[in-house]
């Protein structure tokens, strides 16, 4: 039975660039034994829906489905994102294509809150084009309701610990305007926080890469790697 095994971009390289793979294999734990030895820590997706939901490594697979692995973006023993939050992030992408879109997650302890904010670019952008040039389908602003509730949590003790967005019909990168945006007088206006953005091409999530600010180097830097995207569902 052969099924398509979707490849992030970061682990083409192992695969000869192809962007997707045919593996036999009739459930996911199967597959997963035959991929164990070049990729680890990886979530997992059926059809476009996390294995969690289903039966994990026991979902069973058929002629025909797609099983996407989606690279990770721990870092040491703290947690990026969780399984639930990294599934709200990427369905929110994909509801609002073709406009970006955008929201933080805060914790507190072991208390953590996603909030789904809204992007008003396409409003500002038709009361004053001049000074807001770009759509909502190149930029975000965060609408100042949410920004209000943003605040009001951060005065009960919570702290921003995610900031994410997606980029339509372009790739998950930390762009210029992604840098200029995240400082102010040319430091981090929140520099403990993971900036998470999505690629949603086509309507169809494609790609997630996480950027924290390296205070050394002075710049955003990549933390995508082998560990675990969805920060080991703590």
């Amino acid at each position: 039975m052969a099924v398509t095994v979707y490849i992030p971009t970061s682990f083409r390289r192992a695969t000869d660039n192809r962007d997707r793979i045919q593996l036999a294999a009739n459930d996911v734990s199967r597959l997963l034994d035959q991929l164990e030895a070049s990729y680890g820590g990886l979530s997992i997706y059926v059809n476009s829906e996390a294995i969690e939901s289903l039966q994990g490594l026991r979902t069973p697979l058929k002629d025909g489905d797609e099983v996407a692995i989606i690279p990770a973006l721990a870092g040491g023993a703290r947690t990026i994102v969780t399984a639930e939050e990294l599934e709200a992030i990427r369905r929110q992408a994909v509801e609002e294509y073709p406009r970006e879109s955008c929201g933080v997650i805060l914790e507190q302890g072991q208390l953590r809150r996603l909030v789904r904010c809204r992007n008003i670019q396409d409003e500002l952008h038709a009361k004053d084009p001049q000074r807001h040039p770009r759509d909502a389908r190149t930029a975000y602003f965060i609408d100042p309701k949410d920004l209000l509730r943003i605040g009001r949590l951060e005065g009960e003790g919570y702290e921003i610990a995610v900031i994410y967005h997606s980029h339509v019909d372009a790739g998950a990168y930390f762009s210029p305007t992604d840098r200029q945006q995240a400082q102010i007088g040319g430091e981090p206006t929140y520099p403990a926080a993971t900036y998470l953005v999505t690629s949603v091409m086509a309507g169809r999530a494609e790609a997630v890469a996480a950027f924290r600010w390296n205070a050394s180097e002075r710049d955003f830097w990549e933390r995508l790697g082998i560990g675990a995207l969805l920060g080991r569902s703590s």
